[in-house]
């Protein structure tokens, strides 16, 4: 989240739409697997948080109008098939 919050700061605002999208992917894969409270089940839950904080970056650009057109498109096709 940290790399996340930098590139925002430095102008890249199709950054957290990227990390999302990465970590949304991982995400998921991971809920498919049976974990119980092992090494693999914390990483998971850290996981978990690390995925909230980029939400929440993502949200804010978003709503601030900071993404280009073109991004903003993209996202409107992606949440109209979720």
């Amino acid at each position: 989240p940290r790399y996340v919050v930098n590139q925002v700061t430095t102008g890249d605002y199709d950054c957290p739409r990227k990390v999302l999208k990465f970590l949304t992917d991982l995400h998921a894969a991971f809920r498919m697997l049976n974990l119980r409270n092992d090494f693999l089940r914390k990483k998971f839950d850290g996981m978990k948080y690390d995925l909230r904080r980029v939400e929440e970056v993502y949200y804010d650009v978003k709503i601030r109008g900071l993404m280009s057109i073109g991004d903003s498109t993209k996202d409107q096709k992606t949440e109209a098939k979720v």
